[in-house]
Protein backbone atom coordinates (compact mmCIF):
# COMPACT_ATOMS: atom_id res chain seq x y z
CA UNK A 1 0.00 0.00 0.00
CA UNK A 2 2.69 2.51 0.75
CA UNK A 3 4.51 1.66 -2.65
CA UNK A 4 1.12 2.71 -4.50
CA UNK A 5 1.00 5.85 -2.40
CA UNK A 6 3.80 7.08 -3.30
CA UNK A 7 3.87 6.53 -6.93
CA UNK A 8 0.36 8.06 -6.53
CA UNK A 9 2.19 10.85 -4.74
CA UNK A 10 4.63 11.15 -7.42
CA UNK A 11 1.89 11.39 -10.69
CA UNK A 12 0.69 14.37 -8.51
CA UNK A 13 3.58 15.91 -8.31
CA UNK A 14 4.18 15.72 -12.08
CA UNK A 15 1.14 16.84 -12.65
CA UNK A 16 1.67 19.72 -10.42
CA UNK A 17 4.96 20.52 -13.14
CA UNK A 18 2.00 20.18 -15.79
CA UNK A 19 0.31 22.86 -14.63
CA UNK A 20 3.03 25.12 -13.66
CA UNK A 21 4.54 24.39 -17.19
CA UNK A 22 1.05 25.67 -18.65
CA UNK A 23 0.32 28.21 -16.68
CA UNK A 24 -2.46 26.63 -14.31
CA UNK A 25 -0.65 28.19 -11.19
CA UNK A 26 -3.90 27.97 -9.49
CA UNK A 27 -3.68 24.35 -8.92
CA UNK A 28 -0.21 23.78 -8.25
CA UNK A 29 -0.05 24.08 -4.27
CA UNK A 30 -2.66 21.87 -3.95
CA UNK A 31 -1.46 19.23 -6.04
CA UNK A 32 1.58 19.50 -4.43
CA UNK A 33 0.66 19.30 -0.78
CA UNK A 34 -1.58 16.00 -1.91
CA UNK A 35 1.54 14.64 -3.78
CA UNK A 36 3.98 15.18 -0.51
CA UNK A 37 1.21 14.05 1.49
CA UNK A 38 0.87 10.68 -0.11
CA UNK A 39 4.56 10.03 -0.70
CA UNK A 40 5.27 11.44 3.03
CA UNK A 41 1.97 10.34 4.78
CA UNK A 42 2.23 13.54 6.98
CA UNK A 43 -0.31 16.54 6.98
CA UNK A 44 1.54 19.53 8.24
CA UNK A 45 4.71 19.59 6.68
CA UNK A 46 3.37 18.98 3.09
CA UNK A 47 0.49 22.10 3.59
CA UNK A 48 3.65 24.15 5.09
CA UNK A 49 5.61 23.51 1.34
CA UNK A 50 1.94 24.02 -0.82
CA UNK A 51 1.96 27.32 0.37
CA UNK A 52 5.69 27.95 0.07
CA UNK A 53 5.69 27.14 -3.30
CA UNK A 54 2.01 29.29 -3.96
CA UNK A 55 4.31 32.08 -2.50
CA UNK A 56 7.09 31.50 -4.68
CA UNK A 57 4.70 31.75 -7.75
CA UNK A 58 2.70 35.15 -6.24
CA UNK A 59 6.61 36.71 -5.68
CA UNK A 60 7.02 35.75 -9.60
CA UNK A 61 3.54 35.46 -11.22
CA UNK A 62 0.98 37.04 -8.99
CA UNK A 63 -1.74 39.22 -10.09
CA UNK A 64 -1.76 42.00 -8.25
CA UNK A 65 -5.57 42.42 -8.06
CA UNK A 66 -5.97 38.88 -7.35
CA UNK A 67 -3.22 38.82 -4.38
CA UNK A 68 -4.86 42.16 -2.60
CA UNK A 69 -8.68 40.14 -2.72
CA UNK A 70 -6.88 37.19 -0.68
CA UNK A 71 -4.49 39.41 1.26
CA UNK A 72 -6.05 42.83 1.54
CA UNK A 73 -1.87 43.62 3.47
CA UNK A 74 -1.06 43.71 -0.36
CA UNK A 75 -3.27 46.04 -1.77
CA UNK A 76 -1.59 49.03 0.00
CA UNK A 77 1.64 48.16 -2.06
CA UNK A 78 2.21 49.75 -5.45
CA UNK A 79 1.76 47.56 -8.98
CA UNK A 80 4.66 46.55 -9.33
CA UNK A 81 5.76 45.88 -5.07
CA UNK A 82 2.74 43.88 -5.24
CA UNK A 83 3.72 41.80 -7.87
CA UNK A 84 7.50 40.93 -6.80
CA UNK A 85 7.46 41.23 -2.90
CA UNK A 86 10.44 38.81 -1.64
CA UNK A 87 9.63 35.30 -0.92
CA UNK A 88 9.71 34.21 2.04
CA UNK A 89 8.67 37.69 3.36
CA UNK A 90 5.28 37.67 1.31
CA UNK A 91 4.81 33.92 2.96
CA UNK A 92 4.87 35.80 6.59
CA UNK A 93 2.96 38.62 5.71
CA UNK A 94 -0.06 36.37 3.75
CA UNK A 95 0.35 34.10 7.32
CA UNK A 96 -0.10 37.60 9.45
CA UNK A 97 -2.42 38.40 7.22
CA UNK A 98 -4.59 35.82 6.76
CA UNK A 99 -4.71 35.44 10.81
CA UNK A 100 -5.90 39.35 11.14
CA UNK A 101 -8.30 38.76 8.82
CA UNK A 102 -9.70 35.67 10.45
CA UNK A 103 -9.85 38.15 13.36
CA UNK A 104 -12.07 40.36 11.76
CA UNK A 105 -14.43 38.26 10.12
CA UNK A 106 -14.35 35.97 12.82
CA UNK A 107 -13.51 32.88 10.61
CA UNK A 108 -10.56 31.23 11.74
CA UNK A 109 -11.17 32.18 15.09
CA UNK A 110 -14.80 30.39 15.39
CA UNK A 111 -13.36 27.09 14.07
CA UNK A 112 -10.27 27.72 16.62
CA UNK A 113 -12.58 28.51 19.39
CA UNK A 114 -15.03 25.89 18.93
CA UNK A 115 -12.31 23.03 18.35
CA UNK A 116 -10.11 23.82 21.88
CA UNK A 117 -13.29 24.13 23.90
CA UNK A 118 -14.86 20.60 22.18
CA UNK A 119 -10.91 19.23 23.18
CA UNK A 120 -11.58 20.39 26.79
CA UNK A 121 -14.77 19.12 27.10
CA UNK A 122 -14.01 15.81 26.07
CA UNK A 123 -11.34 15.37 28.32
CA UNK A 124 -13.38 16.50 31.04
CA UNK A 125 -15.34 13.88 30.17
CA UNK A 126 -13.20 11.30 30.20
CA UNK A 127 -11.47 12.37 33.34
CA UNK A 128 -14.69 12.26 35.22
CA UNK A 129 -15.27 8.77 34.55
CA UNK A 130 -18.34 9.79 32.18
CA UNK A 131 -16.82 8.27 29.09
CA UNK A 132 -15.21 4.95 30.77
CA UNK A 133 -19.25 4.65 32.39
CA UNK A 134 -20.39 4.51 28.81
CA UNK A 135 -18.10 1.81 28.26
CA UNK A 136 -19.23 -0.37 31.37
CA UNK A 137 -22.71 0.39 30.60
CA UNK A 138 -22.27 -1.07 27.30
CA UNK A 139 -20.37 -4.19 27.64
CA UNK A 140 -23.95 -5.49 28.58
CA UNK A 141 -24.88 -5.64 25.22
CA UNK A 142 -21.23 -4.95 23.21
CA UNK A 143 -20.18 -8.72 23.53
CA UNK A 144 -17.56 -8.97 20.52
CA UNK A 145 -15.93 -6.97 17.69
CA UNK A 146 -18.94 -6.18 15.31
CA UNK A 147 -20.96 -5.33 18.41
CA UNK A 148 -18.38 -2.63 19.23
CA UNK A 149 -18.14 -1.41 15.40
CA UNK A 150 -22.28 -1.50 15.63
CA UNK A 151 -22.35 0.94 18.24
CA UNK A 152 -20.03 3.13 17.12
CA UNK A 153 -21.82 3.33 14.20
CA UNK A 154 -24.92 4.39 15.56
CA UNK A 155 -23.36 6.13 18.14
CA UNK A 156 -21.90 8.99 15.75
CA UNK A 157 -25.85 9.53 14.87
CA UNK A 158 -26.42 10.88 18.22
CA UNK A 159 -23.93 13.41 17.39
CA UNK A 160 -25.52 15.26 14.31
CA UNK A 161 -25.11 18.59 15.80
CA UNK A 162 -21.65 19.01 14.67
CA UNK A 163 -18.90 17.46 12.89
CA UNK A 164 -16.15 18.35 15.37
CA UNK A 165 -18.01 16.68 17.86
CA UNK A 166 -19.19 13.32 16.83
CA UNK A 167 -15.19 13.34 15.81
CA UNK A 168 -14.13 14.01 18.81
CA UNK A 169 -16.74 12.33 20.78
CA UNK A 170 -17.50 9.12 19.10
CA UNK A 171 -13.90 8.78 19.52
CA UNK A 172 -12.85 9.11 22.63
CA UNK A 173 -15.83 7.13 23.74
CA UNK A 174 -15.78 4.20 21.47
CA UNK A 175 -11.67 3.74 21.28
CA UNK A 176 -10.99 1.89 24.84
CA UNK A 177 -14.12 -0.53 23.87
CA UNK A 178 -13.06 -1.26 20.21
CA UNK A 179 -9.77 -1.56 21.88
CA UNK A 180 -10.76 -4.14 24.01
CA UNK A 181 -12.13 -6.40 21.19
CA UNK A 182 -8.75 -5.55 19.24
CA UNK A 183 -10.68 -3.60 16.41
CA UNK A 184 -8.28 -1.43 14.67
CA UNK A 185 -8.07 2.15 15.18
CA UNK A 186 -7.71 2.46 11.17
CA UNK A 187 -11.27 0.46 11.29
CA UNK A 188 -12.72 2.45 14.19
CA UNK A 189 -11.71 5.98 12.41
CA UNK A 190 -13.02 4.86 9.32
CA UNK A 191 -16.57 3.84 10.93
CA UNK A 192 -16.62 7.57 12.28
CA UNK A 193 -15.45 9.08 8.95
CA UNK A 194 -18.91 7.73 7.41
CA UNK A 195 -21.08 8.72 9.29
CA UNK A 196 -19.55 12.31 11.22
CA UNK A 197 -19.92 14.51 8.45
CA UNK A 198 -22.89 13.29 5.88
CA UNK A 199 -25.19 13.01 9.17
CA UNK A 200 -24.85 16.86 9.14
CA UNK A 201 -26.77 17.55 6.54
CA UNK A 202 -29.32 14.69 6.83
CA UNK A 203 -30.86 16.02 9.61
CA UNK A 204 -31.39 19.42 9.05
CA UNK A 205 -30.85 21.03 12.86
CA UNK A 206 -26.86 21.29 12.44
CA UNK A 207 -24.13 23.85 12.33
CA UNK A 208 -23.73 22.62 8.53
CA UNK A 209 -27.23 22.62 7.27
CA UNK A 210 -28.03 26.07 9.17
CA UNK A 211 -24.38 27.51 6.92
CA UNK A 212 -25.68 25.87 3.93
CA UNK A 213 -29.08 27.17 4.22
CA UNK A 214 -27.83 30.75 5.29
CA UNK A 215 -25.78 30.83 1.70
CA UNK A 216 -28.55 29.32 -0.28
CA UNK A 217 -31.05 32.42 1.26
CA UNK A 218 -28.48 34.50 -0.96
CA UNK A 219 -30.11 33.25 -3.93
CA UNK A 220 -33.31 35.62 -4.63
CA UNK A 221 -35.64 32.83 -5.86
CA UNK A 222 -34.75 30.64 -2.83
CA UNK A 223 -35.55 34.03 -0.26
CA UNK A 224 -38.55 34.28 -2.02
CA UNK A 225 -40.27 30.62 -1.61
CA UNK A 226 -38.47 29.89 2.01
CA UNK A 227 -39.32 31.19 4.95
CA UNK A 228 -36.17 30.38 6.70
CA UNK A 229 -32.18 28.88 5.98
CA UNK A 230 -33.28 25.57 7.35
CA UNK A 231 -36.57 25.39 5.25
CA UNK A 232 -34.56 26.44 2.39
CA UNK A 233 -31.77 23.78 2.68
CA UNK A 234 -33.97 21.27 3.83
CA UNK A 235 -35.03 21.29 -0.10
CA UNK A 236 -31.65 19.53 -0.72
CA UNK A 237 -31.69 16.72 1.62
CA UNK A 238 -33.09 14.19 -0.83
CA UNK A 239 -30.39 15.03 -3.38
CA UNK A 240 -27.44 14.88 -0.92
CA UNK A 241 -26.49 11.22 -2.01
CA UNK A 242 -23.10 11.03 -1.54
CA UNK A 243 -24.33 11.64 2.31
CA UNK A 244 -26.91 8.98 1.81
CA UNK A 245 -24.53 6.46 0.18
CA UNK A 246 -21.56 6.94 2.53
CA UNK A 247 -23.78 6.18 5.76
CA UNK A 248 -25.36 3.13 3.43
CA UNK A 249 -21.47 1.86 2.85
CA UNK A 250 -20.94 2.85 6.42
CA UNK A 251 -23.30 0.33 7.56
CA UNK A 252 -22.74 -2.64 5.03
CA UNK A 253 -18.83 -2.12 6.36
CA UNK A 254 -20.03 -2.74 9.86
CA UNK A 255 -22.69 -5.21 9.31
CA UNK A 256 -19.75 -7.21 7.85
CA UNK A 257 -22.13 -7.15 4.19
CA UNK A 258 -18.94 -5.28 2.71
CA UNK A 259 -15.69 -6.85 3.12
CA UNK A 260 -12.63 -5.04 4.34
CA UNK A 261 -10.21 -3.01 2.03
CA UNK A 262 -6.41 -4.11 2.29
CA UNK A 263 -5.04 -1.44 4.15
CA UNK A 264 -7.65 -2.49 6.65
CA UNK A 265 -7.51 -6.49 6.88
CA UNK A 266 -3.94 -5.46 7.34
CA UNK A 267 -4.55 -3.34 10.19
CA UNK A 268 -6.64 -5.61 11.69
CA UNK A 269 -4.78 -8.44 11.49
CA UNK A 270 -1.70 -5.98 13.66
CA UNK A 271 -4.42 -5.25 15.95
CA UNK A 272 -5.41 -8.97 16.53
CA UNK A 273 -1.56 -9.59 17.08
CA UNK A 274 -0.89 -6.67 19.19
CA UNK A 275 -1.12 -6.31 23.23
CA UNK A 276 -4.34 -4.18 24.50
CA UNK A 277 -3.50 -0.63 23.85
CA UNK A 278 -3.67 1.10 27.14
CA UNK A 279 -3.67 5.18 27.01
CA UNK A 280 -2.65 7.93 29.76
CA UNK A 281 -6.55 8.97 29.70
CA UNK A 282 -7.82 5.18 29.71
CA UNK A 283 -5.49 5.04 33.55
CA UNK A 284 -5.57 5.08 36.95
CA UNK A 285 -5.99 8.93 37.14
CA UNK A 286 -9.99 8.30 35.39
CA UNK A 287 -12.26 8.38 37.92
CA UNK A 288 -14.92 5.39 38.18
CA UNK A 289 -17.47 8.26 36.97
CA UNK A 290 -21.31 7.63 36.32
CA UNK A 291 -23.73 7.97 33.56
CA UNK A 292 -24.51 11.53 34.40
CA UNK A 293 -21.17 12.65 33.97
CA UNK A 294 -21.59 12.14 30.20
CA UNK A 295 -25.46 12.67 29.42
CA UNK A 296 -26.03 15.90 31.57
CA UNK A 297 -23.43 17.98 29.87
CA UNK A 298 -24.12 16.38 26.65
CA UNK A 299 -27.79 17.57 27.03
CA UNK A 300 -26.63 21.08 27.52
CA UNK A 301 -24.42 21.29 24.67
CA UNK A 302 -26.67 19.98 22.53
CA UNK A 303 -29.72 22.34 24.12
CA UNK A 304 -27.74 25.07 24.36
CA UNK A 305 -26.27 24.95 20.04
CA UNK A 306 -29.39 24.30 19.33
CA UNK A 307 -32.05 27.01 21.64
CA UNK A 308 -30.76 30.41 22.65
CA UNK A 309 -30.33 31.41 26.25
CA UNK A 310 -34.02 31.78 27.48
CA UNK A 311 -33.99 35.47 28.00
CA UNK A 312 -33.49 35.63 24.14
CA UNK A 313 -36.87 33.60 23.62
CA UNK A 314 -39.42 36.11 22.60
CA UNK A 315 -42.51 35.82 20.09
CA UNK A 316 -41.96 34.72 16.14
CA UNK A 317 -38.84 33.60 17.16
CA UNK A 318 -37.60 31.04 15.08
CA UNK A 319 -35.32 28.45 16.77
CA UNK A 320 -33.85 26.75 14.42
CA UNK A 321 -32.65 29.67 12.58
CA UNK A 322 -29.39 30.31 15.40
CA UNK A 323 -28.47 27.11 15.60
CA UNK A 324 -24.46 28.15 17.55
CA UNK A 325 -21.94 26.08 18.39
CA UNK A 326 -19.42 28.03 20.05
CA UNK A 327 -22.53 29.42 22.05
CA UNK A 328 -23.22 25.57 22.78
CA UNK A 329 -19.62 24.64 23.87
CA UNK A 330 -18.63 27.92 26.12
CA UNK A 331 -22.01 27.23 27.49
CA UNK A 332 -21.28 23.39 28.03
CA UNK A 333 -17.80 23.87 29.52
CA UNK A 334 -18.86 26.64 31.87
CA UNK A 335 -21.74 25.05 33.28
CA UNK A 336 -19.52 21.32 33.20
CA UNK A 337 -16.82 22.70 35.23
CA UNK A 338 -18.59 24.19 37.57
CA UNK A 339 -21.02 21.33 37.98
CA UNK A 340 -17.92 18.56 38.38
CA UNK A 341 -16.92 21.12 41.03
CA UNK A 342 -20.11 21.55 42.99
CA UNK A 343 -21.23 18.31 42.75
CA UNK A 344 -17.84 17.06 43.93
CA UNK A 345 -17.16 15.19 40.81
CA UNK A 346 -13.62 15.93 41.15
CA UNK A 347 -11.09 18.03 42.82
CA UNK A 348 -10.82 21.21 41.90
CA UNK A 349 -7.00 20.88 40.77
CA UNK A 350 -8.32 18.20 38.25
CA UNK A 351 -10.85 19.82 36.61
CA UNK A 352 -8.14 22.66 36.14
CA UNK A 353 -5.33 19.99 35.16
CA UNK A 354 -7.61 18.13 32.85
CA UNK A 355 -8.96 21.65 31.13
CA UNK A 356 -5.55 22.71 30.28
CA UNK A 357 -4.56 18.99 29.30
CA UNK A 358 -8.08 19.12 26.79
CA UNK A 359 -6.58 21.93 25.31
CA UNK A 360 -3.26 20.81 24.70
CA UNK A 361 -4.39 17.96 23.08
CA UNK A 362 -5.87 19.81 20.44
CA UNK A 363 -2.28 22.52 19.48
CA UNK A 364 -1.42 19.99 16.22
CA UNK A 365 -5.07 20.17 15.04
CA UNK A 366 -4.92 24.21 15.09
CA UNK A 367 -1.87 24.24 13.80
CA UNK A 368 -2.84 21.91 10.55
CA UNK A 369 -6.12 24.40 9.99
CA UNK A 370 -4.09 27.36 9.97
CA UNK A 371 -2.11 26.41 7.15
CA UNK A 372 -5.27 24.91 5.27
CA UNK A 373 -6.81 28.47 5.67
CA UNK A 374 -3.39 29.82 4.44
CA UNK A 375 -3.41 27.11 1.30
CA UNK A 376 -7.21 28.35 0.57
CA UNK A 377 -6.14 31.88 0.41
CA UNK A 378 -2.62 31.80 -1.61
CA UNK A 379 -4.73 29.43 -3.89
CA UNK A 380 -7.17 32.51 -4.29
CA UNK A 381 -4.12 35.11 -5.15
CA UNK A 382 -3.41 32.61 -7.61
CA UNK A 383 -6.85 32.65 -9.20
CA UNK A 384 -7.89 29.64 -7.69
CA UNK A 385 -11.99 30.34 -7.67
CA UNK A 386 -12.04 32.30 -10.72
CA UNK A 387 -10.20 29.27 -12.70
CA UNK A 388 -12.51 27.03 -11.15
CA UNK A 389 -15.82 28.83 -12.57
CA UNK A 390 -14.19 29.18 -16.11
CA UNK A 391 -13.20 25.51 -16.10
CA UNK A 392 -16.61 24.63 -15.12
CA UNK A 393 -18.55 27.42 -17.55
CA UNK A 394 -16.39 26.01 -20.43
CA UNK A 395 -17.22 22.43 -20.14
CA UNK A 396 -18.25 21.22 -23.69
CA UNK A 397 -21.07 19.10 -22.40
CA UNK A 398 -22.32 20.46 -20.08
CA UNK A 399 -26.34 20.58 -19.93
CA UNK A 400 -29.45 20.63 -17.63
CA UNK A 401 -28.73 16.35 -17.63
CA UNK A 402 -24.85 16.19 -17.10
CA UNK A 403 -24.93 19.63 -14.41
CA UNK A 404 -25.76 17.96 -11.06
CA UNK A 405 -22.96 15.25 -11.70
CA UNK A 406 -20.19 17.37 -12.98
CA UNK A 407 -21.22 19.54 -10.23
CA UNK A 408 -20.58 16.71 -7.37
CA UNK A 409 -17.60 15.74 -9.33
CA UNK A 410 -15.95 18.98 -9.70
CA UNK A 411 -16.65 20.43 -6.28
CA UNK A 412 -16.06 17.47 -4.86
CA UNK A 413 -12.28 16.77 -6.07
CA UNK A 414 -11.95 20.59 -5.11
CA UNK A 415 -12.91 19.97 -1.78
CA UNK A 416 -10.46 16.91 -1.33
CA UNK A 417 -7.75 19.00 -3.11
CA UNK A 418 -7.85 21.86 -0.67
CA UNK A 419 -9.55 20.41 2.54
CA UNK A 420 -11.36 23.55 2.25
CA UNK A 421 -15.64 22.79 2.10
CA UNK A 422 -17.82 25.81 3.87
CA UNK A 423 -15.50 28.45 1.66
CA UNK A 424 -15.85 26.50 -1.55
CA UNK A 425 -19.56 26.07 -0.86
CA UNK A 426 -20.14 29.96 -0.41
CA UNK A 427 -18.24 30.64 -3.52
CA UNK A 428 -20.06 28.81 -5.70
CA UNK A 429 -23.79 28.72 -4.31
CA UNK A 430 -24.39 32.00 -6.76
CA UNK A 431 -22.39 30.16 -9.72
CA UNK A 432 -24.52 27.06 -9.47
CA UNK A 433 -27.53 28.51 -9.29
CA UNK A 434 -27.26 30.85 -12.12
CA UNK A 435 -25.74 27.70 -14.42
CA UNK A 436 -29.32 25.39 -13.46
CA UNK A 437 -31.59 28.50 -14.07
CA UNK A 438 -29.64 29.05 -17.90
CA UNK A 439 -29.44 25.29 -18.59
CA UNK A 440 -33.11 24.52 -17.29
CA UNK A 441 -31.83 21.72 -14.75
CA UNK A 442 -33.27 20.76 -11.51
CA UNK A 443 -32.50 23.56 -9.01
CA UNK A 444 -32.59 21.79 -5.94
CA UNK A 445 -30.81 18.53 -7.59
CA UNK A 446 -28.10 20.80 -8.35
CA UNK A 447 -27.71 22.34 -5.33
CA UNK A 448 -28.22 19.35 -3.88
CA UNK A 449 -25.08 18.64 -5.84
CA UNK A 450 -23.03 21.17 -4.41
CA UNK A 451 -23.11 20.12 -0.66
CA UNK A 452 -22.81 16.72 -1.77
CA UNK A 453 -19.55 17.46 -3.30
CA UNK A 454 -18.30 19.41 -0.48
CA UNK A 455 -19.41 16.71 1.96
CA UNK A 456 -17.19 13.88 -0.07
CA UNK A 457 -14.27 16.41 -0.03
CA UNK A 458 -14.54 17.06 3.93
CA UNK A 459 -14.37 13.17 4.14
CA UNK A 460 -12.10 11.85 1.78
CA UNK A 461 -9.61 14.73 1.88
CA UNK A 462 -6.53 13.76 4.05
CA UNK A 463 -5.50 16.79 5.82
CA UNK A 464 -9.18 18.21 6.30
CA UNK A 465 -10.30 19.29 9.44
CA UNK A 466 -12.87 16.35 10.55
CA UNK A 467 -9.94 14.25 9.32
CA UNK A 468 -7.55 15.61 11.50
CA UNK A 469 -9.80 15.99 14.52
CA UNK A 470 -11.06 11.87 13.39
CA UNK A 471 -7.37 10.97 14.00
CA UNK A 472 -6.76 12.93 17.26
CA UNK A 473 -9.75 11.19 18.90
CA UNK A 474 -8.60 7.90 17.49
CA UNK A 475 -5.10 8.01 18.17
CA UNK A 476 -4.06 7.28 15.14
CA UNK A 477 -1.45 8.93 12.45
CA UNK A 478 -3.96 11.10 10.30
CA UNK A 479 -2.22 10.51 7.46
CA UNK A 480 -2.58 6.15 7.78
CA UNK A 481 -6.43 6.84 8.42
CA UNK A 482 -6.86 8.79 4.98
CA UNK A 483 -5.12 6.55 2.63
CA UNK A 484 -6.94 3.51 5.31
CA UNK A 485 -10.31 4.40 4.50
CA UNK A 486 -9.41 6.24 0.88
CA UNK A 487 -10.76 2.95 -1.68
CA UNK A 488 -14.40 3.47 -0.22
CA UNK A 489 -14.15 7.33 -0.60
CA UNK A 490 -13.85 6.15 -4.39
CA UNK A 491 -16.93 3.92 -4.01
CA UNK A 492 -19.07 6.60 -2.67
CA UNK A 493 -17.65 9.01 -5.27
CA UNK A 494 -18.67 7.02 -8.29
CA UNK A 495 -21.98 5.40 -7.04
CA UNK A 496 -23.32 9.11 -6.44
CA UNK A 497 -22.03 10.73 -9.69
CA UNK A 498 -23.80 7.34 -11.05
CA UNK A 499 -27.47 8.20 -9.45
CA UNK A 500 -26.69 12.38 -10.22
CA UNK A 501 -26.13 11.70 -13.94
CA UNK A 502 -29.41 9.31 -13.49
CA UNK A 503 -31.17 11.83 -11.79
CA UNK A 504 -30.40 14.59 -14.21
CA UNK A 505 -31.84 12.80 -16.95
CA UNK A 506 -35.06 11.67 -15.02
CA UNK A 507 -36.02 14.78 -12.97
Amino acid sequence: MKSISKVIGAGLLLLSALFYAISWYALVPAFIVLGLAMITRKALEPLIVGCAVGFLMMATHGIPELADAAFPAFADLEMDAARNVAFPLNMLQGLEDTIARSIHDGGLIWVILVCILYGAFVQLLVASGGVNAIANYSTKYVKNKKHSLIMTYFLSFFFFIDDYLSALSVGNTMRPITDKYKVSRDKLAMVISFVCVPITIIIPISTWTIFYGTQLMGVESVAASNSNAVAAFMNTIPYNFSAIVSLIIGALVVFKFLPDSKAIKNAELLAETSESKNDNESGSDQQKGSLLNFLVPLGVLIFFTIFPYPWEWGAGYVFTENIDALRGIVTAVVLTYLGYLLFRVMKFSDISDNFVKGLETITFVLVVLGFTYLLKDVQGALGFDTFVEAKLNGISFLNSNTLAMIVFVVVGLICWATGSNWGIYAILVPSVALLSQSLGANFWLTQGALASGTVWGAAACFFSDNRVLTAQSCKIDMMKHGVSQFSYQVIILVISSVLYLLAGYML
